[in-house]
């Protein structure tokens, strides 16, 4: 009886399989591309553009006749600008040729990955991007096959040559005949690509979230790293654009895909690492290359070029300085005071400012500065419940040795806004000194200007300029050392002159199409407004440099400008405050923003010469950057007075932020942290044991910075 069920199970089991097998087969039919006229390959030619989209002086983007082609699907694109990106899987004799191209429609819906399709339309040059635009329906060849019946179907169908195989990811190689690196992407375009060793593609900004676009990126560049134009050239020079056009050159962003997972077991990259076994398709928008990518970076490997560095111990005979922008420290969500803007632009949990001001913490216990100016802390006064205050006291709660604790700087009620706030933002900058090192002189507010005019306001934050003398058998009590902190006004939100130029260009934008003057002349503005990368308010930073200077001026004895300057090393403000000379770079002039007032006063500044403070961390541009964006720079500073130069023996970027990612890093703290969380740090305790500095990384977006001096 058994047996004659065993027997019945069996042949329900090959009928069905069969039947299973039958379907698939009526399924796996070959389809064959009607009017089929040329390949992936031959359309997209040698060349930049497609040899079929190639009349410049016609002005025109899209080919004259239609073509079918046929390929196998290697990603699909969601969203604005929805298609997908398929690939030729036959031999190709143009060597120097992408085999890849993306078909814009938004008939996506039947479209599955893997599946070989048959696609008609139009060759475009879309914004520098060699696509097909579909004008007919779109047939599906074979369809994807699930690996869960790929055996079935292999003993089934073994007489279906034209099944659809999957696309297996070409090696990025750069070819004898590329000029730069673009050339060699501009080869792969399109096509279903792997980064390896022999590619060299170095880290510039590690992972972070793009907003605008709502997604997870990496700027890679290759061979090495990309610097701002303006760290070693002049703003609009040859030199800023050479380096601009190189850097451009060899960039690509990495697209990664949300919702998976993005770091696997990753425990940290590093700016400067050599990135590899990362696979995407390579795509190109908004005049950039991009690998969109899929799998996150389950799969890549980096190879540190620069790791992690711990800090050296002090020499307790040597003053140290130090900088650092704390990435907006607000304590509102432990029932902080407000500050006069009523907003709370930093953690909106206590469990998030906890974690923050941890790490901030434990960084500015490892820093040991004998002085510390500070920016972005939250503007809610000096009393028991702002934030200075409480970050101040987590300091010192953590340092075992009491001659060791800080101090903060506090102005004079007169000098604040309301009798509390220092200036009227919420931001604002801080300064915390050690009494047993420093003896305070006397605190000074320096009020930077304001602009004002119908086009609306903008506001630099004051100065904190405190003068001290030094707490020392070996130095005269009667030289007094002047530290102004500052933080001047972003690159992001605009000015009145940036206004003005936006309101023009978009003048000259309407009236492009009314004839080639018209549109030579938006072309031109478009490039000039762009050309000296200098950013918004780059003028109202540069008379906020003078007026700082000059007020200066007045203090005896020695001075050092401190904080985040928002502006490039040889950038306006800077070389107001360090080395401009009229006659020297008599080519180079240095513009003052307009409509600024100091009080009441309204300002007509110029400069022809520099105030002649010496930047320490000049002519270091591998490792002397602060900040990441689009390239690495440096926006901090310590300026110092010439007759400081002789007393100058350290200077030191302390890459722990900038040149991390702190979605890599965030994830993996919890656990290697805890022991240094929970306990009191003597200072220098656990500085050369790594494991026990884990918090310190990726404790804001800027670098931290220091000198010493003897």
């Amino acid at each position: 009886m058994l047996g004659s069920l065993f027997r019945c199970a069996i042949i329900i089991i090959v009928t069905m399989t069969s039947a299973f097998a039958a379907d698939l087969l009526h399924k796996l039919k070959p389809v064959l591309c009607v009017g089929e006229n040329s390949s992936i390959s031959q359309l997209q030619g040698q060349g930049k553009r497609s040899p079929f989209v190639n009349k410049r002086s016609q002005r025109s983007y899209r080919s004259d006749k239609v073509f079918t082609v046929q390929g196998v699907v290697t990603k699909l694109k969601l969203g604005r600008n929805a298609g997908f990106f398929m690939q030729q899987t036959t031999a190709t004799t143009l060597s120097l040729a992408s085999t890849g191209i993306f078909v814009s429609t938004g008939a996506i819906a039947n479209i599955k990955l893997d599946s070989r399709v048959c696609v008609t339309g139009f060759v475009e040059e879309y914004y520098g991007m060699t696509r097909l635009q579909v004008t007919a329906d779109i047939t599906i060849l074979d369809i994807a096959v699930d690996s869960v019946v790929d055996s079935v179907v292999d003993s089934v169908v073994d007489s279906v040559a034209d099944r659809a195989v999957r696309v297996k990811p070409t090696n990025i190689m750069v070819a004898t005949a590329d000029e730069n690196f673009s050339e060699t992407l501009e080869r792969y375009e399109g096509m279903k690509v792997r980064l390896v060793n022999i590619t060299d593609m170095r880290v510039t900004k590690p992972l972070y979230y793009d907003r605008r676009w709502q997604n997870y990126n990496m700027i890679l560049s290759h061979r090495q790293i990309n610097i701002h134009p303006n760290t070693m050239a002049f703003p609009g020079s040859i030199h800023a654009d050479q380096q601009a056009l190189k850097n451009k050159q060899r960039r690509l962003y990495l697209q990664l895909a949300a919702g998976r997972s993005l770091t696997s077991d990753l425990d940290y990259m590093r700016v400067n690492d050599r990135v590899s076994g990362i696979v995407g398709v390579i795509d190109f928008s908004y005049g950039e290359f991009r690998l969109l990518v899929d799998n996150g970076l389950a799969q890549a490997q980096f190879k540190h070029s620069n790791d992690r560095q711990s800090l050296a111990p002090r020499t307790r005979e040597h003053l140290r300085i130090a900088s650092f922008n704390l990435l907006n420290y607000f304590n509102r969500a432990a029932g902080g005071s407000n500050n006069p803007l009523r907003q709370n632009r930093g953690a909106t949990t206590l469990s998030a400012l906890r974690k923050q001001e941890t790490q901030l913490r434990d960084t500015l216990v490892v820093l040991d500065a004998d002085f510390i100016g500070l920016m972005e802390m939250e503007n809610n006064g000096f009393g028991q419940h702002s934030a200075i205050r409480r970050l101040l006291d987590l300091v010192n709660q953590a340092i075992q040795d009491p001659s060791k604790h800080y101090a903060m700087v506090k102005p004079r009620k007169s000098d604040l806004h309301q009798g509390r706030y220092l200036g009227t933002g919420a931001i604002t900058v801080a300064g915390f000194y050690r009494p047993t090192q420093l003896k305070l002189v006397n605190t000074r507010v320096i009020q930077l200007p304001i602009q004002r005019s119908m086009l609306g306001n903008a506001y630099h934050r004051p100065a904190l300029t405190p003068t001290f003398i030094r707490v020392s058998d070996n130095h005269s009590q009667s030289k007094r050392l002047t530290i102004s902190v500052n933080h001047f006004k972003s690159k992001g939100s605009k000015c009145v002159e940036d206004k003005q130029r936006a309101a023009m260009l978009k003048k000259l934008k309407r009236k492009r199409n009314e004839d080639q003057q018209s549109l030579r002349a938006w072309q031109q503005a478009k490039r000039t407004l762009a050309q000296d990368r200098q950013g918004h308010c780059a003028q109202f930073r540069t008379t906020a440099a003078s007026v700082l200077a000059q007020a200066l001026a007045s203090e005896s004895g020695s001075k050092i400008i401190l904080g985040d300057l928002n502006s490039y090393p040889k950038e306006d403000p800077l070389l107001v405050l360090t080395d401009y000379d009229v006659a020297r770079y008599a080519y180079y002039k240095i513009a003052h923003s307009d409509y600024n007032y100091l009080g009441t006063t309204l300002l007509n500044t110029k400069t022809k010469t520099g105030y002649g403070y010496h930047d320490p961390f000049v002519n270091q541009p591998d490792t002397g950057w602060t900040y990441s964006f689009k390239a690495l720079g440096r926006l901090d500073y310590i300026l110092l007075s010439p007759d400081l130069l002789s007393s100058l023996v350290t200077q030191k970027i302390w890459h722990i932020n900038a040149a991390e990612s702190h979605f890599v890093n965030n994830s993996r703290q919890s656990n290697s942290n805890r022991g240094l969380n929970n306990s009191r740090l003597g200072v220098g305790i656990g500085v050369g044991a790594m494991r026990n500095m884990a918090s310190v990384f990726s404790s804001s977006d800027h670098e931290p910075l220091f000198i010493e001096l003897k």
